[in-house]
């Protein structure tokens, strides 16, 4: 295995070990949007937080995974959002962008634009109940 993919492969795990850390106790979504010229690549996966099961063999969390791993091989970037519900009934949403496995907090603005704003830059929400927070910054 080359050394680019080993360190690639070492920061995505700390990557995916900082988000679960940033969800916490229960039960949330991950879901991760890879974005290079044109290509849009989607995909999500259940969290049980606050720690990644090393053994996992969650084939969502592994499709995770490999889009993260692509802003790192392929460039681009990955718009990861980290919903979490509530016991009121609501849902709390998070985002960062990602640019070779670093990852970015957004604001509650910056996340509402990314989830409610269409590529046509009309709103497209927001979706009742959900609510915007600042996303951490991530230790990785």
């Amino acid at each position: 295995m080359s050394y680019t993919l080993t360190v690639s492969l070492k920061r995505m795990s700390a990557l995916l070990r900082a988000l679960y850390r940033a969800a916490g106790v229960g039960t949330h979504e991950l879901s991760v949007t890879y974005l290079r010229e044109g290509d849009t690549l989607w995909h999500a996966c259940t969290v049980e937080g606050p720690d990644l099961d090393d053994d996992s063999e969650d084939p969502d969390l592994h499709h995770v995974a490999m889009l993260l791993l692509r802003t790192a091989l392929n460039g681009g970037m990955a718009v990861v959002a980290l919903r979490t519900p509530l016991a009121s009934g609501s849902t709390v949403v998070r985002v960062w962008q990602v640019h070779d496995l670093a990852a970015y907090p957004l604001t509650a603005g910056q996340s509402f634009s990314a989830y409610c704003v269409g590529l046509d830059g009309e709103l497209q929400g927001p979706e009742p109940g959900m609510e915007y927070y600042d996303a951490p910054t991530l230790t990785l």
